[in-house]
């Protein structure tokens, strides 16, 4: 199987970032997805994402960091409403956009 070579969304053309909160998050198919606790699946941009907040009752599975690591959006770890920052994952070096 071969892959296409990633082009990623340069930063300045990005949202800016989004919060999550109270679900796990993984990827299916190839895909970014917050599942709830009633098992909705919700899909996330997150190649055209510079930031994802995660806020209280989310976990994240490895392939989740992987893919946001991959495509150079940055995880951060955060309180109710982003009111402390508990922890955050660089991604990859990569040059400006």
């Amino acid at each position: 199987m071969t892959f296409v070579p990633l082009n990623p969304i340069p930063l300045k053309d990005r949202t800016s970032m989004i919060f999550l909160q109270y679900g796990q998050i993984d990827v299916l198919d190839g895909a970014f997805v917050l599942i709830d606790k009633t098992g909705i699946r919700t899909h996330i941009p997150v190649g055209s994402v510079a930031c994802i907040m995660l806020e209280p009752g989310t976990r994240v599975s490895h392939a989740a960091v992987h893919l946001a690591s991959t495509v150079g959006t940055l995880l951060v770890w955060v309180g109710e409403a982003g009111v402390r920052v508990y922890s955050s994952g660089q991604t990859r070096r990569r040059t400006s956009g």
